[in-house]
């Protein structure tokens, strides 16, 4: 591993103290020894000094080896399964834009949509019409879209499981967008649609929702290129 990408991974506060203290213990040894005691204890209080910035840069040092160098090792090991379900949570969105371009005849496309276009399709769509997912087989049942809805928000909410139980190897970043996928105004008010029946005439009135969700993941699928991972839509 490439000793200078190894050490800008590890944690900021730590490689900005072992920096501080390995340039302070420098100062000490190099110059400020070179002048004789100013004052009584001096001397002591220098070398008191000398042993913690000393400690410091020891302590850097071993959690260089001992702590990031595993922490670097199982991120590298858990690496495809992150890329993995965060493709996930992006290919439900991308499939579900698919699906809802060919039921209501607006294209719909991850990188160009706006929320004017998002409505545009939803008023296009009866909320209980037929949509595009089979619930049986064997009477050849499908689901409505507040179905088919909420059948994409079970399958993305546990992808994000998934990789929320992987937390310590996750960036900050990752974190916040999974998050805000999970607690995004679309799946909130899918659930709250699961038991009431509405008399809206199209879904239009859940276009913006929908069209925000869209941007997050977005937002998800950029991050992953930042990561070196191969996205699920280019």
């Amino acid at each position: 591993m490439n000793l200078l990408k190894f050490l800008k991974s590890a944690s900021r506060e730590a490689n900005v103290l072992a920096l501080s203290a390995s340039a302070g213990l420098l100062l000490k040894v190099l110059v400020l020894n070179r002048f004789p005691e100013k004052f009584f204890g001096a001397y002591q209080l220098g070398q008191i000094a000398e042993a913690v910035l000393a400690s410091v840069v020891a302590s850097y040092v071993f959690y260089l080896l001992v702590v990031h160098s595993k922490e670097t090792s199982d991120r590298t090991v858990l690496r495809p399964y992150v890329e993995k379900h965060s493709k996930r949570v992006v290919g439900d969105c991308l499939s579900q834009l698919s699906e809802l371009s060919k039921a209501s005849g607006v294209p719909l496309d991850l990188h160009t949509l706006s929320e004017a276009d998002a409505i545009s399709a939803f008023s296009n769509i009866a909320p209980y019409s037929e949509a595009p997912l089979l619930l049986s087989a064997q009477t050849n049942q499908h689901a409505n879209w507040f179905e088919y809805f909420i059948y994409h928000e079970n399958r993305t909410k546990g992808s994000i499981r998934k990789l929320l139980d992987q937390f310590p190897f996750l960036d900050a970043k990752m974190v916040s967008i999974l998050t805000a996928i999970d607690d995004c105004s679309h799946f909130n008010s899918m659930s709250f649609l699961m038991n009431v029946k509405v008399r809206n005439p199209d879904l239009s009135a859940w276009g913006k929702a929908f069209y925000e969700y869209c941007v997050i993941c977005k937002q998800l699928n950029s991050h992953l290129v930042t990561l070196g991972f191969a996205t699920a839509v280019s």
